[in-house]
Order: C-alpha cells, then structure tokens, then sequence
C-alpha cells in the first residue's frame, strides 16, 4: 500500500493498491457512507446517435456495499454517484467500481478511526526499502527509493585499462567490482535494505549481482537497460520496475513464515494451526498472530467457503492479526494447499478439537 496523498483534516487519503492484502485492507476500513473516488468506466448514451457507448470516467461514490468479488483479484465498491461529469448526468444514480492491484483509490470518511489509520499505516509500512544500482564499465550510481521519491547515495567513476594489458584489465576489473560490492554491503546494512536490483547493459551487471548475492542474504534482481551508472537508474525507475518487485517481495515474505510454521509444527505443533475452520477458529479466540492464505479463496465457487474466508480475515483484521495472501500459482502458494491453503502462526496456545464444530 502506498500512501499518495493526506488530508485527514478534510478526511482525504489517497492510496495506490500495491498487492492483494491491500485490497484487504480497504475491504475492511471502507464503510458505508464513505465517499470514494477512482477511474472507472460507465456506460452513457450518444446523444446524437443514442447508442451506447463505455467510457473511462473518474466518479465519486457514496459507498453502500463493499465486496471482494469471486473468481478475480478485484474489490466491488457499490454506491450512488455523488461526482462526476456534468455532461453525462449520471449524479444520482447507482454504479460499481471495481479496484484491482496497481490501482489507485481516493477516500473520504468524516472521520478516519485510529485502528483504520494504525491498518493502513502498518501495510504501508511493509513495503520493500528497495536499492537500485546502475553498473557498466565506467561508472556506477546506487538509489535509495523512498516515498517522497529517490535518493542518490552513491555514485563513483571507473577508468580501466586498456585491453591489451590483459593481467591489468582483469585485475582492475576484479577490484572494480569488489570495490562496488563493499560499497553496497555497507549502503544495505545502513538503510536496511529488502531487496536490491542491478540494472545496466551487457554482462557485467550479472557478474556484480551475483558476487552482492554472495556477500549479502538481500534478495537481488537483475535488469537490462542501455547504461549504467545514474542514468541506468532513471531509466529502471521509468519502467515501473518497482511495482512487480513489491510483488515478489511479498513472496519472499511469505516463504519466511511458511518455514517459521513448518519449523513450529514439528518442535511446537500447539503454536500452529491450519486448514480453514481451524484457522478460523483460532481468530476467533484471538489467537492468530500471522496468517498466510492462498488466493484461491478469494474465488472459491463455494459460497460457504468464500463466507468463511470473509469471516476469518475479517476477524483476524480485527484482532490485529498480520495477514498475507499469496498468489495460487506460486512455490510458496502450492506448499501451502499441502496445509489446506491457509496457515496460522499463533499468540498462544490453544485447543481446537478438530471433530466437533
């Protein structure tokens, strides 16, 4: 979740869905009588001809029903026009807008309530701190991405040797890069980066991705542009690079906390649970402390099932619970199905009896 604009002397936050829990998130703090603004599309007659057409529209709506919408990765926001173009004279009338991850939301409460802020400034928070390094031959420039935008850390200038001295060039070229990758341990154990991604031309950046993978636990991702150094990075940060890798960081997150429960299972088993109504069954007791769910609730044809789902990751929201979903398709969300595709790590111990209920 990334906090784009706050008003909340006017009521106003405006947020950019980064990941499915997002949606979650706003699935539990929009409420009825909110008013909500985003991109749409409506379908209005041509006056001339009066055909119909569907155009891409901004409306502003007072919320009436908030749902996460089965078979998709998409949240239903219901509710009467309050906003909209003047033109098309659809004020007062009802439409449904459907978010989805990398949308963008704007809501407008009378009030915002402290555990709805404290929700939304917690997912917020959990975004990666994410360290961009443009490397060629001749120079290299690290980034720190921040909310209000990017910081320029580190920048240094190469000069190799010419070819033809082929001991000194390799020797250069070897504490060339040593040099780069003691740089980035250092600026990664300071800022306590996530996730680090070396972009640049050619081969090179391979090289110095995989000797930073040997120095540092940090994820690294690699990607081509036509230059290193400072204009490497711009031009990574103009591909919205950034978005898929908030993704596959939320998986790494995962994955840590599947271990945390295989390992729990088999020296503390009291302190798991798994599988849906036991699951539920322990958020209802307020005993959940992480839980990681498979997407594919989120679009079970059961309408039992999906009830339940709504049911239990509404009432782990409530009780403060860390909540993670994950995409069916991924290593972790297939080990997970292995555990009835949701998993809970717990405050305390508890007794569920597996037969009744």
């Amino acid at each position: 979740m990334r906090v784009v604009e706050e008003d909340l002397k006017r009521g106003v936050l405006k947020l950019q869905c980064e990941t499915v829990d997002d949606l979650w998130v706003l699935y539990n703090v929009i409420r009825e009588g909110d008013i909500v603004y985003a991109k749409t599309t409506r379908e209005v007659k041509i006056r001339d001809t009066g055909e119909s057409s569907r155009v891409p529209v901004v409306l502003g709506i007072s919320v009436k029903k908030v749902e996460f919408q089965q078979f998709t990765d998409k949240l239903r926001i219901s509710g009467v026009i309050v906003d909209g173009p003047e033109e098309l004279g659809i004020k007062g009338k009802h439409h449904t807008i459907a978010i989805g991850v990398g949308d963008t939301i704007t809501v407008i409460k009378e009030k915002w309530e402290e555990h709805e802020l404290e929700y939304i400034k917690r997912f917020s928070s959990r975004r990666p701190r994410v360290l961009i390094v443009g490397v060629d031959y001749d120079e290299v420039c690290a980034a720190l991405l921040f909310e209000q935008g990017v910081k320029y850390v580190w920048e240094h200038t190469n000069v190799l040797p010419s070819k033809a001295y082929s001991v000194d060039y390799e020797d250069h070229l070897e504490s060339y890069t040593r040099d780069i990758v003691k740089s980035i341990s250092e600026i990664s154990r300071r800022e306590q980066v996530d996730v680090i991604i070396v972009t640049g031309p050619g081969g090179f950046k391979e090289n110095v991705a995989k000797a930073i993978r040997e120095a540092l636990r940090t994820p690294v991702y690699t990607d081509s542009t036509s230059s290193g150094g400072c204009g490497g990075v711009r031009e990574a940060l103009n591909r919205d690079l950034v978005k898929r890798i908030a993704g596959e960081f939320q998986l790494i997150k995962a994955r840590e906390i599947l271990e945390l429960f295989k390992e729990l299972l088999s020296r503390e088993p009291d302190m798991v649970v798994y599988g849906l109504e036991d699951v539920l069954r322990a958020s209802q007791l307020g005993a959940v402390k992480t839980l990681i769910i498979v997407d594919d609730f989120l679009k079970s044809s059961s309408e039992e099932e999906f009830s339940k789902t709504q049911l239990m990751l509404r009432t782990a929201y409530e009780r403060r619970s860390e909540i993670v979903i994950v995409p069916g398709n991924s290593d972790a969300g297939s080990e997970l199905r292995g555990f009835g595709g949701v998993i809970a790590i717990l405050r305390f111990k508890i007794y569920i009896d597996s037969e009744t209920g």
